[in-house]
């Protein structure tokens, strides 16, 4: 992904924040797989399991259960990609197949490589196989038959995402990779794919050390 400065991000936020108020509401709840209450104008969207206020037309983003841990923590790039989201999501059939992100369909257009975001993961789970899956359940992920230990897990209502690890043994060290439904860039630029799944990473491993204090 590009590299921008904060000022850079402040004023994509505010773009994306004006063309997410020319959409009508009710169609892009429709697209994106949220719910929209039209009397007090806000979208409820899931994201990894929590239930986010998104107001229309402002964009705003709140927590709706407060006694969840925010994972947005006001953080601009989150909010740039659920309002990108928005803006772009287009409720795409699914191809029922996984890609790498290099395989999909503009992503060769962006120097982005995924190895610094699958080795963190590799790195923190690679001993803590049932520590993933703790994760993955408390986050209602689905197994799939990849690696040693594969989750699929619904990030937004239209964009799974799945984390394949290998985990390490006597021979050989832990490893780890993201695939992709090839409908994803339907819903997300490719550099917002890969910005999302970096974020994702380190909500899974956020919410593992979360756990590990339990």
């Amino acid at each position: 992904m590009k590299n921008y400065n904060k000022n850079n991000y402040e004023l994509c936020c505010e773009n994306l924040c004006l063309e997410f108020a020319k959409h009508d509401p009710e169609e892009m709840a429709n697209k994106s797989g949220a719910k929209y209450d039209s009397e007090k104008k806000e979208f409820t969207l899931t994201y990894l399991n929590r239930d986010y206020i998104i107001s229309y037309p402002q964009g705003s983003i709140e927590l709706k259960d407060d006694t969840q841990r925010d994972l947005f923590r006001n953080d601009i790039m989150k909010k740039i990609l659920i309002i990108s989201y928005f803006h772009r999501c287009t409720k795409a059939t699914l191809q029922n197949k996984w890609v790498l992100y290099r395989e999909l369909d503009g992503a060769s257009l962006y120097n982005v490589s995924s190895g610094f975001t699958t080795n963190k993961l590799s790195q923190f789970f690679g001993d803590k196989g049932d520590l993933f899956l703790k994760v993955g359940h408390s986050i209602n992920a689905e197994k799939i038959p990849f690696g040693d230990i594969g989750l699929k897990i619904t990030v937004f209502p239209n964009i799974s995402i799945a984390l394949i690890l290998w985990l390490a043994d006597d021979e050989l060290e832990a490893n780890s990779n993201i695939l992709y439904d090839p409908s994803v860039v339907k819903e997300l630029l490719p550099e917002d794919i890969a910005l999302l799944s970096s974020l994702l990473i380190d909500e899974v491993i956020e919410i593992g050390k979360q756990i590990l204090k339990e």
